[in-house]
């Protein structure tokens, strides 16, 4: 006996393995109980047996699905419904829409189905995808008024959730006609309603207008006749039997009258007034649209009456035929054979001949007409005079184009009446001046009418002067770009100026003046502007202007000989403070700050300045003494100021005292060499270096035994 080799058997081994998973596999329980759906069907009932619907070995799960839902299986196969536009890939997938497992009352239609079939809402659903057209009242139904388990959470046994409708209207309504018109009901009803009647190709027999129109279809069309609608719609197959006015109406005209509009139509020979042709030639005079037959109310059809060149049209419809044609006139005069665009043969010329000879011409190629064709219509239609048909694009092609506020439909506002009451429209002007008054009184005529000053300007457009700076839009609307202040009025915007707004300096007023300007004068605030004191207070209150100081500083005045127009606190850098103060900023004083000595207020003083004045011209306005009053005034000396000592405007500790000349103390050999502390001590109370008065004798600064010495050395 040959033994088994050790590969040989572990393959027994691991095909044993592999067995045992599957059949273990195969008796694996559900994940979960079924839809009831699915739980009613035996077969599936106890949930062990999952190859039912997910398929076996070689079968899959969409294969499984299908075979239970074989409806669904047709749709995709044929592209049709909801399933059949899914694509093959899609509507593969049946457990991506519709999960089992979740109970018995788990829906497994629901509102994930429809989004991944691409149906954000079910409310919404476009029935189109279905090649089902809805329209009209359909659209307003609740899904489920159509489709009775649309809403169901679980269906009741062999019955389809939308399935199993089609677009016949015989599905939901009863057929009044109970088949005798056929089954297509659109042929003559809408979805808006059943009351709402189509006739699809009605006109072509008889257009249902004027008297025909309104009339129910029995009334032409009555039961049991050979014009029945019954009858109608089986010979549609063929040819629908058609008839003439006489069938309906008859004749109440006599042979030569119907002689007459057979001569008038055309119509020759011994059928004129017989057969066919005579019935024909009813709407020859009575148009379909007519409410009844005294419509016509002339002697003359329109027909009749257009033929002789002249349509009865809108507004000559109504007018009475004596109206255009007198009676006692002979036949010529009567009836001149006057042309439609001959106005001025009826009318009398409104415009006092404004528009006679060539200028009509032009008044006509404006409009795109030919003077011998439309006449008066250049500008006015043939229904009526008021209002007329010269638009905007015809006034464009004039000076004046009719945009933004000169686009208004009142004519009048510019062409007035004269003392004829003729509105004129020619030698009016088209400039802005033509009909605005001048707002800002003549102030830029000046300019204008300076040579140097205009050099400078460009040619005015067509408009007129007033549109160099003012759009059509409104005269309030200056675009900054068109309006140069410097050139203009003398006044540079720059700096601080730049950055304020025009009702800074032209404050608004709450009434309009006679020229209808609420912009502000500045003349009206500030008077003559005859510099910056015009608009802004003099914080010096003079000082500067006095007679000593220069009137202008390179080509610069007022204010501006210090200032700049960015700020009052940026004074100009060559500003002389010796000059305008009579106080050199030198040593010291050159590196100090400004606000060293003029301090920064907190709020304005009355004038609106910011810098406090300086305290004085002499030291002690700005500097604490520190010797006391020994240098006041006192009986008889004079008041010796700090330069007299400190002469040095670097530092106060660079002295330019000379004891000999300027005290009473010359400073010998001995005392020279002596330091200033040695004779000049604090005082013990104040602190104070003593200066003066101090003695001269010696005593006083060395004792009575010093004196004594000094004596034996003599003898």
């Amino acid at each position: 006996m040959n033994t088994p080799s050790p590969k040989t058997l572990i393959a027994i081994v691991s095909c044993s393995a592999v067995l045992t998973a599957a059949v273990v596999d195969l008796d694996r329980t559900a994940p979960g109980p079924l839809h009831t759906a699915h739980a009613r069907i035996a077969e599936l009932d106890g949930g062990n047996d999952c190859a039912q619907c997910h398929g076996g070995w070689t079968t899959s799960m969409t294969d499984a699905c299908l075979d239970c839902h074989d409806a669904i299986d047709e749709h995709i196969e044929t592209g049709r419904g909801l399933h059949g536009t899914l694509g093959s890939e899609t509507a593969a997938d049946c457990a991506a829409c519709h999960s089992d497992h979740h109970g018995a009352g788990f829906a497994s239609v629901n509102q994930v189905s429809f989004a991944r079939a691409g149906v954000a809402d079910v409310a919404e659903f476009d029935h189109g995808l279905v090649s089902f057209d809805m329209a009209g009242a359909h659209l307003e139904l609740d899904c489920a008024e159509c489709h009775e388990h649309s809403e169901a959470a679980i269906l009741p046994e062999g019955a389809h959730r939308y399935l199993g409708l089609d677009q016949s209207c015989a599905t939901c309504h009863d057929d009044v006609h109970e088949g005798a018109l056929g089954d297509s009901c659109a042929d003559c009803h809408t979805q808006v309603a059943f009351t709402d009647h189509v006739f699809t190709g009605h006109d072509r027999f008889l257009p249902l207008l004027g008297g025909h129109a309104g009339l129910d279809c029995r009334t032409c069309h009555e039961e049991g006749t050979a014009h029945s609608l019954e009858a109608q719609r089986g010979a549609a197959r063929n040819r629908p039997v058609a008839r003439d006015c006489r069938a309906c109406h008859d004749q109440p005209h006599d042979r030569s009258f119907v002689h007459h509009a057979a001569l008038s139509a055309g119509v020759r020979g011994p059928m004129a007034l017989t057969g066919s042709a005579a019935n024909r030639l009813c709407v020859d005079c009575h148009e379909h649209a007519d409410e009844s037959f005294a419509d016509a109310g002339v002697d003359m059809t329109d027909r009749q009456h257009a033929a002789s060149g002249f349509r009865l049209e809108v507004p000559h419809e109504s007018v009475d035929c004596a109206g255009c044609h007198a009676p006692d006139l002979s036949f010529a005069e009567r009836y001149p054979g006057r042309g439609p665009n001959e106005c001025a043969a009826c009318h009398e010329d409104p415009h006092g001949g404004q528009f006679a000879g060539a200028v009509y011409d032009a008044v006509a190629d404006l409009a795109g007409g030919d003077v011998d064709d439309v006449g008066c219509l250049v500008c006015h239609t043939p229904t009526h005079f008021d209002p007329h048909t010269f638009g905007t694009e015809a006034h464009a092609q004039t000076a004046l184009a009719l945009e933004d506020a000169h686009a208004i439909d009142d004519c009048s506002a510019c062409h007035a009446l004269d003392e004829a009451d003729v509105r004129l429209f020619r030698g009016i002007g088209h400039t802005c001046e033509t009909c605005h008054t001048d707002a800002h009184g003549g102030f830029f005529d000046a300019l204008l009418a300076g040579e140097g000053a205009s050099a400078d300007l460009a040619p005015p457009p067509e408009s007129g002067d007033c549109a160099r700076c003012h759009t059509p839009t409104a005269f309030a609307d200056v675009p900054p770009e068109t309006f140069d202040h410097g050139l203009w009025t003398g006044f540079e915007l720059d700096g601080a100026h730049a950055a304020e707004e025009c009702s800074s300096c032209h404050v608004r007023t709450d009434a309009a003046d006679e020229h209808g300007r609420t912009f502000g004068r500045v003349d009206d605030i500030y008077g003559e502007v005859v510099g910056c004191v015009s608009c802004h207070d003099d914080v010096h209150e003079g000082r500067f202007d006095a007679s000593e100081h220069l009137l202008e500083v390179d080509g610069r005045s007022d204010c501006a000989r210090c200032h700049s127009t960015a700020s009052f606190r940026d004074a100009s850098d060559d500003f002389d403070h010796a000059r305008w103060t009579g106080w050199p900023l030198d040593g010291a004083h050159a590196a100090a700050d400004c606000t060293s000595c003029h301090a920064p207020l907190r709020r304005p003083d009355e004038h609106g300045r910011t810098w406090a004045r300086a305290n004085g011209t002499d030291c002690a306005s700005c500097h604490e003494g520190p010797h006391g009053d020994q240098f006041g005034a006192q009986p008889g000396l004079k008041a010796k100021s700090c330069e007299r000592c400190h002469e040095s405007a670097e530092s106060f500790g660079t002295l330019s005292f000379d004891h000999d000349i300027e005290s009473r103390f010359p400073l010998d050999e001995a005392h020279a060499v002596v330091d200033c502390a040695g004779c000049h001590e604090p005082n013990e109370e104040t602190g104070i270096v003593a200066y003066r008065p101090l003695s001269r004798d010696c005593v006083d600064c060395h004792g009575v035994h010093e004196r004594a010495l000094r004596r034996r050395g003599r003898r």
